[in-house]
C-alpha cells in the first residue's frame, strides 16, 4: 500500500479505511475482506521482527519516483505505483527460491487465513 506521507501521526486511525480500499482493488472476497477489516481495527505500532522487510520497503521507496510522472501526480498515479510494486518480486532476506510476488501472496494469504474462520461462523 502506498500513501502520501501526510499526517503520519494519524495513520493508525486511517489504516482500516486504507486497507479496505487496497484490498477491494486486489479483489479479495467479501468474507475475507470483512474479517481482515475487523482484525485490523486495532493498530499497534512497534519495532519490526524482521529487518529484511524494512530493507524491502526501502527498495520499494527508491523505485517509486520512477513510476510517478514528473512534477505532478495524483491518487490515480499512486494506484499505478501500488500495482507496479504488487508485481515486483520480493524475497525479504529469504533464499532466492522463495521469491514472492506481493499481489499473489497477499490474496492467497488473506483468503486462506480467513476462509477457515469465516467457514466456522
Amino acid at each position: 500500500m502506498v500513501v502520501p506521507a501526510r499526517d503520519v501521526n494519524g495513520l493508525p486511525q486511517r489504516l482500516s479505511s486504507l486497507i479496505e480500499k487496497r484490498l477491494r482493488r486486489l479483489g479479495i472476497n467479501e468474507d475475507a475482506l470483512a474479517a481482515e477489516l475487523q482484525a485490523s481495527s486495532v493498530v499497534t505500532v512497534a519495532k519490526t521482527v524482521d529487518r529484511s522487510v524494512i530493507g524491502q520497503m526501502v527498495d520499494f521507496a527508491k523505485v517509486i519516483p520512477y513510476y510517478l510522472p514528473e512534477r505532478a501526480w495524483g491518487e490515480i498515479d499512486i494506484g499505478t505505483v501500488e500495482d507496479r510494486l504488487a508485481d515486483t518480486p520480493c524475497r525479504a532476506g529469504g533464499p532466492f527460491h522463495k521469491v514472492i510476488f506481493p499481489r499473489a501472496k497477499a490474496v492467497a494469504a488473506l483468503e486462506s487465513t480467513w476462509s477457515a474462520s469465516v467457514a466456522g461462523r
